[in-house]
């Protein structure tokens, strides 16, 4: 009777070896017969084939959800454009002028508005393909640079002590720190005496880096869709709504993962983390 089974060896030299056997034990006039196959690089090469094919997947699921965003914001202010210039082209074609101005202020808007959402769609594809080498940097001189951003905005600051070193594209980590300055800011609210504070904890071995702040909140059912391209906790605030998608791509790009910590009317947390310099 023929067996077939698949054995994992640690090898010293080797690292793990997988062996397949198949065996057949003796009986009446039979010999017995033993064939070891190393399959090691076989299992590999269907293990990566199978994590390329899950990235994949992952990746044009990503695709189709940016790409209907995109095409459904940018119809927004097409529209809008559309329908004011066929207005013009009304009104010249029966002599009147006296109206126009209006007319088209409501398109130079629609137009800005659109070359606001093109400039940060283009910049979002950017991240991952254009960056600068990543360098090891102590985090809190990276809160500083980004401190600058805020030093006339009227927010306390309150910064954490000995931030480990991180080991990251310098740049792009000071632009996530200035975009999520920017958001604490705008929903502040009616705070008195708004705070922003930058600081750490460790998770068992993860480093959380946390920018925390005593605005508004953000309620729980939305934590997922701000980082959405576009999305808007405040429809009637300023910017596109892409600051945060951004911000979480430049996380992702350094193998790191972000999220919120937060209760409407009880400030926000936004928890991320990022490579750090290994401690000689």
């Amino acid at each position: 009777m023929l067996q077939n089974f698949e054995l994992h060896y640690q090898s010293e030299k080797l690292g793990e070896r997988i062996f397949d056997i198949t065996a057949r034990g003796i009986f009446r006039e039979e010999e017995e017969l033993v064939v070891l196959k190393d399959v090691t690089e076989h299992k590999q090469m269907d293990e990566e084939r199978e994590r390329i094919l899950k990235e994949l997947e992952t990746k044009n699921s990503e695709l189709e959800r940016f790409t209907y965003t995109v095409s459904h914001d940018l119809r927004s202010p097409l529209i809008t454009i559309q329908g004011f210039a066929h207005l013009v082209r009304e009104d010249l074609e029966q002599g009147k002028t006296e109206d126009l101005a209006p007319l088209l202020e409501y398109i130079e808007t629609a137009t800005t508005k659109m070359d606001r959402l093109l400039t940060d769609t283009l910049q979002l594809s950017r991240i991952g393909r254009v960056a600068n080498p990543p360098e090891d940097v102590p985090f809190g001189e990276i809160v500083q640079e980004a401190q600058e951003q805020i030093k006339s905005s009227g927010v306390e600051v309150t910064v954490a002590d000995d931030f480990p070193t991180v080991h990251v594209d310098r740049m792009r980590i000071a632009e996530v720190l200035v975009n999520l300055i920017t958001n604490s800011i705008k929903y502040m609210g009616e705070q008195s005496q708004p705070e922003i504070e930058f600081g750490y904890r460790v998770d068992g071995e993860e480093t959380v880096f946390l920018v925390k702040d005593n605005g508004i909140g953000i309620d729980k059912s939305q934590h997922e869709k701000v980082f959405d391209l576009f999305y808007k906790v405040d429809v009637d605030s300023t910017g596109t709504g892409a600051g945060l998608a951004i911000v979480k791509r430049i996380i992702e790009v350094h193998e790191g993962r972000i999220w919120l910590e937060s209760e409407k009317g009880k400030g926000c947390t936004v928890c991320f983390t990022l490579p750090l310099t290994p401690v000689s």
